[in-house]
């Protein structure tokens, strides 16, 4: 039986992620993928920092906080977009209200 292509099975209404799970895809071996032979270990990306735009370096911050300061801010970081004509991440907004925060705090 002809295997069917991933047009195939989504006219049939079957799922690409039903038919990889089957191996029944038309998918080639990873190993024999065109640039895949010489793609590096992903752990030796651990040593290199983040930084931003001004290279700055970056550290990340889980934070779990109430919903309604999770919309407020997104809310408050769309508000300031617009007035900079520029888009502003929350977590920028973040950077701004702690930076603000830290030069009325700082002699």
């Amino acid at each position: 039986m002809a295997r069917k292509s991933m047009k195939d099975a989504a006219m049939a209404g079957t799922s690409v992620f039903d038919q990889i799970a089957r191996g029944t895809s038309n998918t080639q071996d990873a190993n024999n993928v065109q640039y895949v032979q010489n793609v590096s270990n992903a752990e030796n990306t651990k040593s290199i920092q983040d930084v931003n735009k001004d290279g700055i370096p970056l550290t990340r911050l889980n934070l779990k906080i109430p919903v309604e300061l999770r919309e407020y801010l997104t809310i408050a970081a769309a508000r300031t977009s617009i007035e900079q004509r520029r888009t502003v991440s929350l977590t920028e907004y973040l950077c701004m209200l702690v930076r603000e925060d830290m030069k009325k705090h700082t002699p």
